[in-house]
């Protein structure tokens, strides 16, 4: 891994309580504050202008963009809600460049097994032990501004983003260089 391990605990520390809420409040409310959002970038900015050099910091933004632009997308055709697309973004601030492939594999291995969790959730009795969730909600076609325009049973996607993340971190202050 190319993040440097004193950077990522760091970053970690901060940012792991942050994605455990997030993990929460999607599952039970399918749906990122603005505050999460807010609070990611804080930690980034504070960790990130002390621990990168300044050049360094400022091409994390590139990332950022890229992140933004594709999930904006992914708003528009409605695959991704809002607060997925901003917490992706921010979440790319704290990528090392050297480090995107491994962090493309773990966040696709984070989105199926947070998949997985919530379907195996939904079909069993696990979700009686919080029946009022919204992850378990089926169709609402009144929700037409929604993802999958309320005509599909949606997983809310900041389990595996907070997962991705949290993963990378926790990796890179143990096996960083």
């Amino acid at each position: 891994m190319q993040i440097d391990a004193s950077q990522a605990t760091l970053f970690a520390l901060f940012c792991v309580p942050i994605c455990i809420f997030t993990f929460y409040v999607d599952l039970k409310h399918k749906r990122i504050s603005n505050l999460t959002v807010w609070a990611l970038f804080a930690v980034f900015v504070a960790i990130g202008l002390v621990t990168l050099p300044f050049t360094d910091f400022l091409w994390r933004f590139a990332g950022y963009a890229i992140a933004f632009a594709y999930g904006f997308l992914m708003w528009m055709a409605r695959q991704m809600g809002g607060g997925d697309v901003k917490f992706m973004a921010v979440a790319a601030l704290f990528v090392h460049p050297g480090d995107i492939g491994l962090v493309i594999f773990l966040l696709i291995a984070s989105m199926i097994g947070a998949s997985l969790a919530v379907l195996i959730s939904y079909h069993t009795p696990i979700k009686n032990l919080a029946p009022d969730w919204a992850s378990w909600q089926g169709k609402d076609p009144s929700k037409t501004e929604s993802v999958g325009k309320g005509q599909k049973f949606t997983i809310p996607m900041g389990t595996g983003l907070g997962l991705a993340l949290s993963s990378y971190l926790v990796m890179g202050a143990v096996l960083g260089q």
